[in-house]
């Protein structure tokens, strides 16, 4: 029997993990293809240590966040919903890994030993990064799917004509919505 991605996304909510397999069957292809076209253009400039398993990786997340956040009655088509969130990833991704922090990383050699000073970490350091890190992510999931997309860009160094582009949004919903974050975020620190 066949089903559409409606009926498949009622399952799921419904925690049935056929259905869940049988949908992410389904989008399977569309993340190999993407996998393919960013691992591909990464390699052609000299990014030669980047794994493709990486990105199908990152994809099957993408699916994964893309069917839990997705809303039925917001009128779009789940797949336009998900082709979004993996353009997104995959930019962020491929943005990240083209950083200059993150040059070294494609250009490294193991070492025969193993380097361990735990006097350089402050555990409450860790502790309050982490303890940030879950109210960011509380707080991008009580935001709608665009609003979400412009915060996760902006935290990743994305320009306003960059998220513009990538988004279809006018500067003026980019300033209000970080703006919202810096005066949300400023009261929990």
């Amino acid at each position: 029997m066949e089903y559409n991605d409606y009926e498949l996304l009622d399952l799921i909510f419904e925690n049935d993990e056929v259905a869940y397999k049988i949908m992410l069957d389904k989008y399977m292809p569309i993340i190999y293809t993407k996998a393919v076209d960013y691992y591909t253009y990464l390699k052609n400039n000299g990014y030669g240590s980047i794994c493709f398993s990486d990105f199908i990786a990152l994809g099957m997340e993408t699916f994964d966040n893309a069917v839990r956040k997705y809303d039925l009655n917001k009128g779009y088509l789940f797949y336009t919903f998900f082709l979004v969130c993996l353009k997104i990833d995959y930019s962020l991704f491929l943005r990240t890994m083209k950083s200059k922090k993150n040059r070294p990383i494609f250009h490294y050699q193991e070492l025969d030993f193993e380097i361990c000073d735990s006097s350089q970490i402050d555990p409450y350091l860790k502790i309050e990064t982490e303890d940030l890190k879950y109210k960011l992510k509380d707080y991008l999931y009580s935001l709608d799917f665009v609003d979400s997309a412009i915060l996760e860009l902006r935290i990743n160094n994305f320009k306003y004509r960059e998220i513009i582009q990538l988004l279809q949004v006018p500067s003026s919903r980019i300033n209000r919505v970080v703006i919202k974050a810096r005066n949300t975020f400023s009261r929990c620190l």
